[in-house]
């Protein structure tokens, strides 16, 4: 006659392993199916049977240590999806970027800079109305001609400053001006100076992570070369990086905060997700201007599965 831990163990290869129904099994052992219940029982009671249950925090938990192993001066924030379907990523993204930002930005006093691009435009949509005191929300560079609501700094700007009852402030100059000439003029005008102050002591920075969508925009500001273009990953606030996070030089005829200016900032939030970024989120992780980035678990994993080899 069978031990009943033999019995316990080969019920539970049946019904674990095989994927038999208990009356599949009380059939195939010769038993009640009321005793093979209490065999599957047992079974788990006798730690003959572990049953782990995945949990998805438990899942971004560990995705967000090997990260922050991997780019120690970053924290990293994962958030988990239900699907690979990228319109859900950004989704759950930015909205863990709301859960995050929310309790930082109902603190009073704060100079908020904001960037650009799809992710900014949706993390403003998603983020929850505010009641805040004495915060200031600005762009993070002079404006430029392109069309798209979710390239305009200045609107993304005044869309936040509304979201959380803050006042705005607005970059009235362009990115880049026709001449060094035109350039210097600007950096003279009491609209760039107030601005270049906001610059100068920002305390939360709010930025995506672009591919190189951005240089189709801002061409000019890199030049012609080739082999400059080949080599660049993405850009932060119009900061072009290669993917190993060297910072590529802005043209000096520029009207932007700086990337002095952002690794300075009290903290450098960082919203981006999606396949077509990996190379750009890693490359971003190396600047040292992101503080804190918010993704989702599946570019997570292929992050750590493009550096890990």
């Amino acid at each position: 006659m069978k031990k009943q831990k033999d019995l316990m163990t080969e019920a539970a290869i049946l019904y674990y392993e095989k994927n038999c129904t208990q009356q599949e099994i009380a059939a195939i052992m010769g038993l009640s199916r009321q005793t093979v219940s209490k065999l599957l029982n047992d079974a788990v009671r006798e730690h003959i049977v572990e049953i782990r249950i995945h949990r998805p925090e438990n899942r971004c938990s560990d995705l967000e240590s090997r990260l922050h192993n991997a780019f120690p001066q970053s924290r990293v924030i994962v958030s988990s999806v239900s699907g690979t379907d990228d319109t859900l990523r950004t989704l759950m993204t930015v909205k863990k970027a709301a859960e995050f930002l929310l309790p930082l930005l109902r603190e009073s006093g704060k100079n908020i800079g904001i960037s650009w691009g799809r992710t900014i435009q949706q993390f403003i949509l998603e983020l929850p109305a505010a009641q805040t005191s004495a915060n200031t929300v600005f762009p993070l560079f002079g404006a430029t001609d392109c069309e798209q609501s979710y390239f305009s700094s200045n609107e993304l700007a005044r869309s936040l400053a509304d979201k959380i009852s803050a006042d705005v402030k607005y970059a009235w100059f362009p990115y880049r001006p026709e001449s060094p000439e035109d350039c210097e003029l600007f950096r003279r005008t009491s609209y760039y100076k107030r601005l270049l102050e906001r610059w100068n002591h920002i305390d939360i920075a709010i930025v995506g992570i672009g591919d190189n969508t951005a240089l189709q925009l801002l061409d000019s500001s890199l030049g012609q070369q080739p082999v400059t273009r080949g080599s660049m990953a993405g850009d932060i606030a119009t900061h072009f990086f290669t993917e190993n996070g060297s910072l590529m030089g802005m043209d000096k005829h520029t009207l932007c905060a700086s990337g002095e200016n952002l690794k300075a900032a009290g903290m450098t939030v960082a919203i981006a997700c999606g396949d077509s970024k990996l190379k750009a989120i890693t490359g971003a992780l190396r600047t040292g201007i992101v503080d804190v980035l918010i993704t989702d678990e599946y570019t997570a994993q292929h992050i750590l599965e493009r550096i890990e080899g």
